[in-house]
């Protein structure tokens, strides 16, 4: 297996549109198309006809969405894979392209990942689209991850404030991120106060879905300073699936530990979480962001509360998480989410992440995962039983 290396990356601003049906199965190719050439762009040396194959992620259900992109940017004549899965469908392109490079089977290779969603988009009722159920007064996802908030708060004792503490935090960093959808400072205050979702997930608590556009450019390692000055290794890629009947609180934790534990060690034989210097991690509400913590062995289990009043993952802690904000500050458009957090952690690791740069990094962690279906964790509706989602983690690196 050959080293692979990240010699590009470009995404759009997210945002939220109020398409229509016809409109939103042709909206995400000028956004798709606008990523790509941000991030070639973001390379030298390199002409379209040299990419050798062509990963799309999208949970967007668009036949041929891939080479309708690609057309636009006349490139079609390249190999093309779509890839549907859900909210982790643009780490699985990035997988894909990964794996055919690591293999030898290419040597230059492009994922992209977009959604084009509107308000409410997760979840649709009789009447179409909407933020509300007509039947109740929050989403059904929040009160997925409200359960888990609450579980998390009566056997490790977390707090609202500290679930406030944890969006507060994002919302501050995405004020210094120019790609951020919400740009607005919150205090913690503020966050308990913008108005309750899901008991104790208030508004501010949690993501929002959004449209937009993420691509990264791969190529084996010994070729990548060609490309690029400052390459960033892809040192462990790898995803879990949650497993069916497991325990409410296990199933939220297994899949997550399963794929860190693969990942860290492709990053090497005494890799850990502890190693990290920098993280993205999924912050779809305030408590999916402390579990990860936690899973990702950043901190113990139980002990992410205790690790946020610490200011362990601000700006200027010693394992700051969501430099850019997150998706409670950038939106979640689900094909294009992970890679967006992949493109925060190659600025980072490139010493470009200009007013919220973070000094001194070698490695950055980075973790997606949950699906539609089962949520936040391993089980449907989070009882440890049915379908579970995808959960990928990454690690990158900027040593040789």
């Amino acid at each position: 297996m050959r080293d692979v290396s990240i010699i590009g990356v470009g995404r759009t601003e997210f945002s939220v549109e109020n398409y229509d049906g016809m409109a939103a199965m042709t909206a995400f190719v000028p956004i798709g198309a606008e990523a790509v050439t941000k991030a070639l762009r973001d390379v030298k040396n390199l002409e379209k006809k040299d990419i050798e194959v062509v990963y799309c992620g999208r949970s967007n259900p668009v036949t041929s969405a891939g080479q309708m992109i690609q057309h636009k940017l006349d490139m079609l004549s390249e190999g093309s894979f779509s890839v549907d899965n859900g909210v982790t469908s643009g780490e699985s392109a990035l997988m894909g392209a990964y794996h055919d490079i690591a293999s030898g089977k290419r040597d230059v290779a492009l994922a992209i990942g977009f959604e084009v969603m509107g308000p409410g988009a997760l979840y649709i009722h009789p009447d179409g689209q909407g933020w509300k159920n007509r039947e109740s007064d929050s989403p059904p996802l929040p009160r997925l991850y409200a359960q888990l908030a609450r579980k998390h708060m009566d056997e490790y004792g977390t707090t609202k404030e500290q679930l406030a503490t944890v969006a507060a935090k994002n919302r501050t960093n995405g004020a210094l991120n120019p790609n951020a959808m919400l740009k607005e400072e919150m205090t913690a205050d503020e966050v308990l106060n913008s108005g309750m979702v899901a008991d104790p997930l208030t508004k501010s608590m949690c993501s929002v879905p959004a449209s937009g556009a993420a691509a990264v450019i791969l190529c084996e390692s010994q070729s990548a300073s060609y490309y690029n000055t400052q390459p960033v290794r892809l040192a462990g890629s790898a995803m879990a699936t949650g497993k069916a009947g497991l325990g409410y609180m296990d199933s939220v934790y297994d899949p997550i530990v399963r794929a860190a534990r693969e990942a860290y060690r492709m990053a090497g034989p005494f890799f850990s979480g502890k190693n990290a210097d920098i993280a993205q991690v999924n912050d779809e509400s305030s408590i999916n962001e402390m579990v990860a913590y936690e899973a990702l062995g950043f901190c113990d289990k139980g002990k992410s509360g205790q690790w946020v009043e610490d200011g362990v993952p601000m700006l200027g802690g010693a394992l700051p998480v969501n430099t850019d904000g997150g998706m409670m500050s950038n939106g979640q458009p689900l094909g294009a989410c992970g890679l967006a957090q992949i493109h925060e952690l190659v600025l980072q690791l490139r010493g470009k992440a200009k007013g919220r740069q973070v000094d001194d990094i070698e490695y950055a962690v980075q973790y997606n995962g949950g699906s539609a279906g089962s949520g936040f964790c391993g089980g449907f509706g989070g009882r440890g039983f049915g379908a579970g989602g995808s959960y990928f983690v990454n690690v990158l690196t900027n040593q040789n």
